[in-house]
């Protein structure tokens, strides 16, 4: 889903994830396509809903790029801000 105009419209679907620092090497391709990565989540295939975007520790992250799912199960969300973006 698009994210909302306000915070108040967001619509927020909690799940668990867990949170794994990027490489260097992911840190330079994400570089390439305009964005400074920032975390790897990984989520159960059913409970990603193609969101573009994840709330994580209060910051707003875009997701730009989806390895998966995997053989068990799971797919990697890769998340970032745009450069430029404080």
């Amino acid at each position: 889903m698009d994210p909302g105009e306000t915070k108040e419209e967001d619509i927020k679907n909690n799940v668990i994830a867990k949170v794994e620092p990027i490489g260097r090497d992911e840190f330079v391709a994400a570089g390439t396509k305009g964005m400074k990565a920032r975390h790897k989540f990984t989520v159960w295939e059913n409970e990603y809903k193609e969101e573009s975007e994840v709330l994580f520790n209060g910051k707003r992250l875009s997701i730009y790029r989806i390895y998966g799912p995997k053989d068990d199960g799971k797919v990697e969300l890769y998340a970032g801000e745009r450069v430029g973006n404080t």
